[in-house]
C-alpha cells in the first residue's frame, strides 16, 4: 500500500466519522454555542448597551444574522449541500404564517382560560410594551428553531425516521426547559409533548424552518408581550397583564398557562392536523432499516 492510498483511506475514515449523525449534531451544536459566545464577547468588548429602540433592533438583527450564517456555513462545509430548509423563496409568507398560528394558538388558550374563570386579564403598559418582547422572542425563536429542528430533529430523522426523531425531540425539548423557574417533571413533560410535537409537525409538513421560527416567536411574544403572563419565568409586563387562579391543571401553577391541560389539547390538535397533512403529502421519513428493505432487489 503506497502513502497516497493510505492517506486517502485515513481521510475517508475521518470523513465517515464526521458524517456520523451524532458527530454532526455535536459539531452543529458546538458551532451554535460558539456563535452565541462570540456575540456575547463582542457585546462585552464594545460595551454595547441597547439603550434605544434602534440599538435593540440592530442587536437583534445582528444576532439572527450570525445564527443563520452559522447554520448555512455548517450545512455547506459539513453536510455539503444547499440549505434548502432555509431557502429564501417563500420565506416571508411562511414566517408570517407561523407567527399568525402561534399568536392564534396562545390567544385561544387564554380565551378558554378566561371563559373558564381561571384567568384574569387587564390592561397594563399598552402598545409601548410590545417592542422589546418581540425582538427577544424573535432571537429566541431563531435560536430554538435552529437547534431543535434544524439540527437535532432533522439529523436524527435522517437515520431513525420521523416518529423516533419525534419521540427523542420531545424528551430533549422537555429536558432543555427543566431549569426554568417553577419547572417540575410533570410540567416539563407537558411542554415537551405539546410544544415538541407541534413544532415537529410544522417542520415535517413544510420541510423548512421559517414557519417554525414564526411559531416559536409568536408563542413567546404573545405570552409575555401581549398577555403579560405573570409568575416564575415570566416578567408580567406586556400590553396586558394576566393572572391565574384555580386548579393547577387549568392554570399551570408556577409554570404558567403553557403547561395546562388546555394548552396540551390545543397544541396536540394542531399538531395532529399538520401530521395528517404531512402523511397525505408523503413527507414522513421511514427509519433507515425500512428504507433498506424497500430498496432491496426482489
Amino acid at each position: 500500500m503506497n502513502v497516497g492510498t493510505s492517506m486517502q483511506q485515513g481521510h475517508s475514515r475521518i470523513w465517515r466519522f464526521v458524517q456520523f449523525p451524532l458527530t454532526r449534531i455535536v459539531i452543529a451544536t458546538v458551532s451554535l454555542i460558539v456563535a452565541v459566545l462570540l456575540l456575547q464577547a463582542l457585546a462585552a468588548v464594545s460595551h454595547f448597551k441597547p439603550y434605544s429602540a434602534a440599538s435593540m433592533l440592530l442587536a437583534a438583527l445582528l444576532t439572527i444574522a450570525v445564527l443563520l450564517a452559522m447554520y448555512f456555513a455548517y450545512v455547506r462545509l459539513i453536510e455539503r449541500r444547499p440549505a434548502t430548509e432555509l431557502g429564501t423563496k417563500g420565506a416571508a409568507p411562511e414566517l408570517a404564517a407561523g407567527f399568525m398560528l402561534g399568536g392564534f394558538l396562545f390567544s385561544f388558550i387564554m380565551l378558554i382560560s378566561w371563559l373558564a374563570g381561571v384567568a384574569t386579564i387587564g390592561k397594563d403598559a399598552g402598545w409601548t410594551a410590545l417592542g422589546v418582547p418581540l425582538l427577544s422572542a424573535l432571537e429566541l425563536g431563531v435560536l430554538q428553531g435552529i437547534f431543535f429542528y434544524g439540527i437535532f430533529f432533522r439529523i436524527v430523522e435522517e437515520g431513525l425516521g420521523t416518529w423516533i426523531a419525534l419521540a427523542l425531540t420531545v424528551v430533549v425539548f422537555g429536558a432543555a426547559h427543566f431549569s426554568s423557574p417553577g419547572a417540575s417533571l410533570i410540567s416539563e413533560a407537558t411542554i415537551g409533548v405539546e410544544a415538541g410535537v407541534l413544532f415537529a409537525a410544522v417542520y415535517v409538513y413544510t420541510r423548512r424552518l421559517w414557519m417554525v421560527f414564526g411559531l416559536f416567536t409568536a408563542w413567546n411574544f404573545t405570552e409575555e408581550g401581549v398577555f403579560g403572563v405573570t409568575g416564575p419565568g415570566h416578567n408580567g409586563h406586556g400590553m396586558l397583564v394576566s393572572q391565574f387562579h384555580g386548579p393547577e391543571i387549568l392554570t399551570g401553577g408556577a409554570a404558567g398557562p403553557e403547561v395546562t391541560i388546555v394548552a396540551l389539547l390545543v397544541c396536540l390538535t394542531a399538531a395532529l392536523w399538520f401530521f395528517l397533512l404531512a402523511i397525505r403529502n408523503g413527507r414522513i421519513i421511514d427509519p433507515f432499516w425500512r428504507r433498506a428493505v424497500a430498496h432491496r432487489p426482489a
